[in-house]
């Protein structure tokens, strides 16, 4: 008896989880598609393939790679896209038991003018630039200490890494730099762990195109070849 009282226990725990699963996400996709009808915006539940069409954090890794929660469309003259980024890691222990833990992340893409070398800026880890720098992963560095502090910047081009980086950047990214985000072709892409909900979409946005808007002229002609100011 006591055996089979647990079995029913171990059941209905399993059982409640699923339920309260199924109506957290049914909530989150009602609520998502909501904010798409109010902005404008296309919403889409699930679409798998845009977990293949970027590369870096936080693609590319782990296995059971879902995308959920597509919201598309313009954003003040821009094409963009968000959406709920999830995938899986598997470890194994001593005994054999394997474990899976699963990683989600919001993301946000911002179509650009034209392309853009690879730059990439994300907050310090918890070992901080020096010990990084040591190991071997060296980032831009920049006159602003408390930048340096606060931010890593890989760029393929340091020179436009210096460029597009600039003091005014900078103080955008101090006073508001929450997500990670980088330039890949003509794609601007945020990220940050954790399921966004639709104010900090917006608020995401808001900051790409900030983004996008501090790069200055020249850059966007030497290295795209295209003038912002057109189109």
């Amino acid at each position: 008896m006591d055996v089979a009282l647990i079995v029913v226990l171990v059941v209905a725990v399993a059982g409640a989880a699923i339920w309260f699963n199924y109506v957290a996400a049914k909530k989150r996709r009602e609520e998502f598609a909501a904010f798409a009808a109010q902005q404008g915006l296309a919403y889409t539940p699930e679409n798998n393939a845009l977990a293949g069409q970027w590369s870096g954090e936080p693609f590319e890794r782990g296995d059971h790679r879902r995308v959920k929660n597509v919201l598309s469309g313009a954003f003040q003259g821009r094409q963009i896209v968000a959406f709920d980024y999830s995938y899986q890691t598997h470890s194994t222990d001593s005994k054999g038991r394997r474990t899976t833990q699963t990683h989600k992340y919001g993301v946000v893409v911002m179509q650009l003018p034209g392309p853009l070398p690879h730059l990439q800026v994300t907050h310090e880890g918890i070992f901080g630039g020096a010990v990084a720098n040591a190991l071997g992963f060296r980032d831009l560095q920049f006159e602003s200490d408390q930048f340096n502090r606060a931010f890593r910047v890989k760029a393929d081009d340091e020179r436009f890494g210096h460029a597009v980086v600039h003091p005014r950047m900078m103080e955008l990214l101090l006073a508001r730099g929450e997500i990670g985000w980088r330039f890949e072709g003509n794609s601007l892409v945020g990220w940050d762990g954790g399921a966004h909900t639709p104010v900090e979409v917006m608020n995401r946005l808001h900051l790409l195109q900030q983004v996008v808007d501090q790069v200055p002229p020249y850059v966007w002609r030497d290295y795209a070849g295209v003038d912002p100011r057109q189109g």
